[in-house]
């Protein structure tokens, strides 16, 4: 009788242990994860970054931004930067997010004023999940001089939900 029951808590054992081992947050090489880290320094931290989305401003053959997440101390951050000479960008300047359902997202520039056409959101996890949850089918940013609008592609909404869902569950490593 003993030993049926030293058998059944084996038994149980190896049943609970496999149902936490399927439970496990996947590791990023299982996900194919493009992310980066080196040991360069942002604002004196340590950062990591997704590969950099190109997108061509609307009607136009030779203007163009980048789009690009990256993760900082545990936070996500949207950084945007049009490659165009002179463009400023006020604090708080708004980034408007067309969704292909018709609603529409405003992300906030949290960096200082500049004329390098760069803006810098902190996401929460609100936005996280708008951002997870939608198609982007167009976006727009208003500068001081011009309004710039943009189209990303099904590959670029595909590798942008990617590479959010891969920074949310990278760890910035120490510095070696």
């Amino acid at each position: 009788m003993n030993l049926l029951k030293i058998f059944l808590a084996i038994i149980v054992l190896l049943t609970a242990s496999n149902s936490v081992k399927a439970q496990k947050i996947p590791v990023l090489s299982e996900i194919n994860c493009p992310v980066s880290q080196n040991d360069l320094l942002l604002s004196g931290k340590l950062f990591a970054s997704a590969p950099p989305i190109l997108l061509r401003v609307f009607n136009e053959d030779s203007e163009y931004a980048v789009l690009q997440l990256g993760k900082r101390k545990g936070s996500l951050y949207l950084y945007f930067k049009i490659f165009t000479d002179n463009v400023c960008v006020k604090q708080e300047q708004p980034l408007e997010l067309y969704f292909k359902n018709g609603d529409m997202y405003i992300l906030k520039n949290s960096f200082s004023v500049n004329c390098d056409g760069t803006a810098v959101m902190e996401l929460t996890g609100a936005d996280i999940k708008k951002l997870n949850a939608n198609t982007i089918n167009s976006i727009k940013f208003y500068t001081l001089k011009r309004d710039y609008e943009f189209s990303p592609s099904a590959v670029d909404n595909e590798n942008f939900k990617h590479y959010l869902n891969c920074l949310k569950v990278y760890k910035i490593r120490k510095k070696s």
